[in-house]
């Protein structure tokens, strides 16, 4: 669980940093923690995927998992 607590907490940050609008509406409609689970489970399927069923690199996988599960920065 405590990687898990890692990877929410590194979603969690970059949300705060490239998507504050977003991280207000999930605040504000009460459903921050049930995305930041579900986000973070789709990481890890992804990683998962990526490392023990494709066979690839661990730091090549974890990019490709940041780049298609973490959105890119909100438009101003």
């Amino acid at each position: 669980m405590p990687d898990h607590d890692r990877l929410s907490s590194l979603i969690l940050e970059h949300w705060s940093l490239y998507h504050p609008k977003m991280l207000a509406d999930l605040r504000q409609q009460n459903r921050l923690q049930q995305t930041l689970g579900e986000t973070a489970e789709r990481f890890t399927d992804l990683l998962y995927e990526l490392v023990s069923v494709k066979k690839m690199e661990h730091n090549q996988a974890w990019e490709i998992a940041i780049q298609e599960i973490l959105l890119p920065e909100e438009s101003p």
